[in-house]
């Protein structure tokens, strides 16, 4: 149980932190102008991380031992998807380094919908090799 609850931190995790590196990395050599924004937001927040939670959720809704408790993991990762523009967008629109729009709910549910799809899905399978 440890093992998929620990590859599903790590998933998400280390997407996570690349795609923070990239946007700072970016930004500070002046790689994100107009157009660079628009690309790193396609590229991250609807494509990598969409993706790894969906991996994550996948491997959460395997533990079967969770119960329940598996459906606490779409919301985590909605929660980190949300940070994550705030620890980007926003921080940078509060440095004054950008001007980009704020997230808000639609953000949370970009982040949640991926995930409870990984979740039905690795559930499901969870169930089946029963």
């Amino acid at each position: 149980m440890k093992k998929r609850l620990v590859r599903a931190a790590i998933v998400y995790g280390v997407v996570w932190l690349a795609c923070l590196a990239l946007y700072w990395g970016s930004l500070a050599t002046g790689e994100l102008g107009g157009g660079g924004i628009m690309g790193y937001t396609i590229l991250t927040l609807y494509l990598a991380l969409p993706v790894a939670g969906i991996v994550s959720a996948f491997l959460v809704g395997r533990v079967a031992e969770l119960g329940w408790w598996r459906l606490a993991a779409p919301v985590v990762i909605a929660v980190f998807y949300v940070l994550h523009t705030v620890a980007t967008f926003s921080l940078s629109n509060a440095l004054g380094l950008t001007n980009i729009a704020p997230a808000d709910l639609v953000a949370f549910m970009y982040g949640l919908v991926p995930a409870a799809i990984g979740l039905a899905v690795g559930w499901a399978t969870s169930l089946r090799s029963r």
